[in-house]
């Protein structure tokens, strides 16, 4: 995988996202993922690596979030120290 993205999925109703939910999204891998909720609200924060150029993938993961009703950020990881 050449590319890694963070990515905040938010939620405030409806089928709220958990870590099983990226398993939907093919072609990537999750380095780490956090998931807080508080009554129905839920965000979802992961970094991800993928193989999609960085501005594909966030046309691609905006569009799957949208198709769930969920709002989702994507910017491009900063390497590794």
């Amino acid at each position: 995988m050449d590319f890694e993205s963070l990515i905040v999925v938010l939620a405030a109703r409806g089928i709220p996202p958990d870590a099983a939910t990226l398993e939907s999204l093919t072609g990537i891998r999750v380095v780490w993922l956090r998931l807080e909720r508080e009554g129905q609200s839920v965000c979802l924060a992961a970094r991800i690596r993928h193989e999609d150029r960085p501005d594909d993938f966030r046309v691609r993961v905006r569009g799957w979030g949208a198709a769930h009703g969920w709002a989702v950020a994507v910017a491009p990881a900063a390497p590794p120290l």
